[in-house]
């Protein structure tokens, strides 16, 4: 079928729908807190005499299709409130709207009523949902002093995120790695400015949304490219909120280690107009410092005359000086046009901006001379040490923009929206200079003092040379220009109806979806040569970093001010063009994916129990082109690398849900999903170092990851604001993808070797492995604690807990021939978190406990493996208000000062370890 047929057919079907509406009698109406301002999301709304059950969305609306005319007992729950129950008579178009009691003045039109709140709306839209799923609601995200919408995600269940100097900046479900799920701004995928599928998330304020949604269970009506899951962010509307909304929050963040007050900033504007018309807009701006202390070590190898394992490559201490300034605008129209027509426009721009200056001492190859054992001491006589400044100004970029609308013709329901997303990486105004040592004298030694692994200690002979920036000259002073950007056009309709098979309640569903993606990187570096440039010429006078908390001393050498003087002062004969072009070209791609999907999906209701059952198909046409550049050859003579490819998947699913009672809930899912391997993993270049021996090679022809996926849980509520929850989950992988280098003669025959030279002896691509696994147990407890006696009034607790195992098989890197078993990859076998608040009053009042467990973050090969270390992290948060308008807060974020460790096999051996200190914030909001 053409592609014009397609549309055809998509036009057709929808005029049909709308010319057979049938003139169905409708029920429905909004559920409401005690003001009627506020929507409550997740009611649940049982018609009695008809089995039907209808959630609430997040304006509090519900509806029912296709129902006979007559009179009904209409039920209304809602975890925090008394079950309502009342009469209605369906005649027509009926309108039933819904007050619940005073005990549930969840949301008004002045101010979010803290803790508690938060607990109720995400418990309700948790119980409510078809799927599984993990919720924080809007005051949740308010809750914490979180940064990004990464930290904010580090306390669902489930959930963990990996650090970037004491941010979150990727996140984890359950476990499993960042490129192996999505996520999406208001159900639009959002684009990775990286050159891997897994989307940074430390980049978009927490503040600039209205709550996130994770979904761990797929229903077909969901885009198929996760293993974890889902993570939705929720922008605000008009709609969620009575009449004019307007909030200002203004708060200064003071880090123990830069000594210096951060600014952050938050204006948020909603009105309706004539009960039609909704606007509302945030506008958020932050600038953050951050200075870290770091050191680490490249690699780690065994001795074989020595019978131990060394540090074989270079040692490096590394102080960051950064400020990261964010400015993010939400901006979203809502039009209810006629009585079942509604329109939107969603739309989100954030920018990042991370001004950095790293200096870096670098001891380099540390064993390449004899060297010595004496218990925790390394004796190393060795040639060089490398003394370096980065200058850098990474700008990044993500945006998204959806306008759709639904309309309701009787029984029938039309959603339809066409989204962009655009994701921007610009490292356009860099330089990084290298200065290095002369050579040292022959009877020089550096004694390394490993007693503490993570601050190994610096003593011998060598220092005192180490030390004289007399020793070094200019080795190279390097310019780089790089952009990624990646864009999706996207365009979907989904067909809803209510309908019967005899007695039981149905609801059919069924969509289209394309989407159309490209992913370009154009990588640009200048390196450049001069001889005796010094750099006691390029250092302050006063140099050495003050409080540095490693146990070597660390020196801003050279200077990064000085330093930049040099930028544009080159000329052609310095230019060093053979690396100046291999780094420029070897690694340029442009990737074309079309995506076109359809599915059909049925929701039955039967008695107690609702099963969602259907199939997606989703079909994807690749077009990718890279180059193809040998190191030292003339750029001139770059060739083009083109592969396509396309395939088609068919994933079915099935969601049960099974309400024992009133308050204990049982759930069981199965979904098969793929994921599309990673750009830069599938990119078809080819690169060939200057010795034509050795290439490394992307992989377009990757199959993608496939995964059956089962979820087995227990939902109980057991007092008015509870929830008691436990789950088991397995998945089934085939074809994981990982990184791997071979002898010419070991490659796998699903990587292409045509275009190499015979000269090559070893290669580095990436491959398909053999299937893994991944299993676990989920627990989950939220209590309001008024239950045990009036002192408990205002009091909550809540903890989750996740174990996990996963394995799978990998080449071994002594012979690729042989295999492996490792964990997945960044895969977490233990996270849990535990909070305890008191809400009652003026005071709300937070402190929680966050920790993953280690895990394998790459693969070097079997005891050298690198591990990213275990991880606990505090916070606090103390919120008083002054009157229905301003509320006054102080905030802890990562007060026990705790490090970012990781290790090679052991924790003897240091790979990085990072302090970035304690953070407090000091903050008040004002509303009306």
């Amino acid at each position: 079928m053409t592609f014009t047929s397609r549309k055809l057919l998509l036009l057709g079907a929808a005029t049909a729908v709308l010319a057979q509406a049938a003139a169905a009698d409708v029920l429905q109406g909004t559920v409401t807190d005690a003001t009627g301002e506020a929507g409550l999301q997740g009611a649940l709304v049982t018609l009695e005499g008809l089995d039907r059950t209808a959630s609430s969305d997040r304006f509090g609306k519900y509806r029912f299709g296709n129902v006979p005319a007559g009179e009904y007992t209409i039920s209304i729950s809602y975890v925090g409130a008394d079950t309502l129950v009342d009469t209605v008579t369906v005649s027509g178009d009926t309108d039933f709207s819904i007050q619940l009691g005073s005990d549930v003045r969840y949301l008004d039109n002045i101010l979010v009523v803290g803790s508690t709140a938060a607990q109720a709306g995400a418990i309700n839209q948790q119980r409510a949902s078809d799927a599984i799923i993990s919720v924080i609601d809007s005051d949740g995200l308010g809750n914490f002093p979180d940064t990004t919408v990464a930290d904010s995600l580090s306390r669902v269940a489930g959930l963990s995120i990996e650090n970037d100097q004491g941010e979150g900046r990727y996140v984890s479900i359950r476990g499993i790695n960042s490129d192996l799920i999505s996520a999406t701004i208001n159900g639009v995928r959002t684009p990775s400015p990286e050159d891997r599928r897994g989307v940074l998330l430390d980049g978009v304020p927490s503040d600039l949304l209205d709550g996130i949604e994770v979904q761990k269970s797929l229903t077909p009506d969901v885009d198929a490219d996760t293993i974890g899951g889902v993570i939705n962010l929720k922008t605000i509307s008009a709609f969620d909120r009575d009449g004019q909304f307007i909030r200002a929050k203004v708060e200064g963040s003071y880090n123990e280690i830069t000594e210096e007050i951060s600014p952050k900033a938050t204006l948020t504007y909603s009105n309706v107009f004539g009960e039609k018309l909704g606007v509302a807009a945030s506008l958020n701006y932050q600038k953050l410092g951050i200075v870290a202390h770091n050191n680490e070590i490249g690699e780690w190898g065994f001795d074989d005359d020595l019978n131990a394992y060394v540090p074989n490559d270079d040692y490096e201490m590394r102080w960051y000086d950064l400020t990261r300034e964010r400015v993010g605008l939400v901006f979203n129209v809502d039009y209810r046009m006629t009585e079942n027509t509604e329109l939107y426009l969603r739309t989100l721009f954030n920018q990042y901006t991370d001004d950095e200056v790293r200096n870096k001492f670098e001891f380099r190859d540390l064993a390449e001379e004899g060297v010595s054992i004496d218990g925790n001491n390394y004796n190393f006589n060795f040639a060089e040490v490398d003394a370096e400044v980065r200058q850098r100004e990474e700008t990044r970029n993500i945006q998204t923009y959806a306008l759709g609308g639904k309309t309701y013709a009787g029984s029938w329901t039309v959603d339809y929206e066409v989204s962009y997303a655009y994701a921007e990486e610009d490292d356009s105004n860099n330089h990084d200079v290298a200065f290095r040592s002369d050579d040292m004298d022959g009877d020089s030694i550096i004694v390394w003092d490993n007693s503490d692994p993570k601050k190994p200690r610096l003593t011998g002979t060598g220092v005192d040379f180490v030390y004289d920036p007399s020793s070094y000259e200019m080795d190279a002073f390097e310019q780089e220009a790089t952009v990624n950007e990646d864009t999706e056009w996207a365009y979907k309709l989904d067909l809803t109806n209510d309908s019967s098979i005899g007695s039981t309640p149905v609801t059919w569903k069924m969509g289209v979806k394309i989407r159309d993606r490209e992913k370009v990187r154009d990588q640009n570096l200048m390196i450049w040569e001069r001889d005796d440039v010094l750099m006691s010429d390029y250092i302050n006078a006063n140099a050495l970093v003050d409080g540095w908390r490693m146990n070597n001393p660390m020196y801003e050498w050279p200077n990064a001010g000085l330093t930049s003087a040099l930028r544009n002062t080159f000329t052609d004969d310095e230019l060093d063009e053979d690396g100046t072009n291999f780094d420029s070209l070897s690694e340029d791609y442009t990737i074309e994916e079309m995506i076109i999907a359809g599915y059909g999906m049925g929701t039955f209701q039967l008695d107690d129990l609702t099963v969602v059952a259907g199939v997606r198909i989703e079909a994807t046409d690749v077009s990718a082109t890279g180059n193809i550049f040998f190191e030292g050859d003339d750029p001139e003579n770059v060739a083009i690398r083109k592969y396509d490819d396309d395939y088609t998947h068919v994933l079915p699913s099935v969601n049960l849900k099974y309400a024992f009672s009133d308050n204990l809930i049982g759930r069981a899912a199965y979904y098969a999903s793929i994921v599309r391997p990673a750009f830069g993993e599938m990119r078809p270049t080819i690169a060939l170092n200057d010795d034509r021996d050795e290439a490394e090679i992307g992989n377009p022809a990757l199959d993608p990851y496939e995964a059956d996926n089962f979820d087995l849980s227990i939902e109980y509520y057991p007092t008015k604001l509870s929830v008691l929850s436990a789950g088991v989950f397995y998945k089934d992988i085939s074809d994981p993808i990982f990184g791997a280098n071979y002898d010419i003669g070991d490659v796998p025959g699903s990587v292409d070797l045509s275009l190499l030279p015979d000269t090559v002896e070893e290669v580095f691509t990436y491959v398909n492995g053999d299937n893994a696994t991944v299993q676990g147990i989920e627990f989950n407890y939220v209590q309001q604690l008024d239950f045990i006696g009036d002192f408990w009034e205002g009091f909550l607790v809540s903890a989750n807990v996740t174990i996990a195992e996963s394995e799978a098989s990998v080449p071994d890197e002594e012979d690729p021939l042989l295999t492996r078993d490792v964990p997945l990859l960044k895969q977490n076998d233990l996270i849990w978190n535990a909070s305890i608040g008191y809400d009652k009053g003026p005071w709300d009042l937070r402190i929680s406990a966050n920790f993953r467990d280690d895990y394998l973050d790459e693969l070097f090969g079997a005891n050298l493996d690198r591990y990213t270390g275990d991880h606990l992290s505090i916070e606090a948060s103390a919120k008083y208000d002054v009157n229905d308008n301003f509320q006054v807060y102080v905030e802890g974020k990562n007060i026990t000062d705790e490090p970012e460790f990781y290790y090679f096999g052991a924790e003897s051996r240091l790979s990085q370890y990072d302090e970035y200190g304690a953070r407090y914030v000091i903050g008040a909001r004002l509303t009306y």
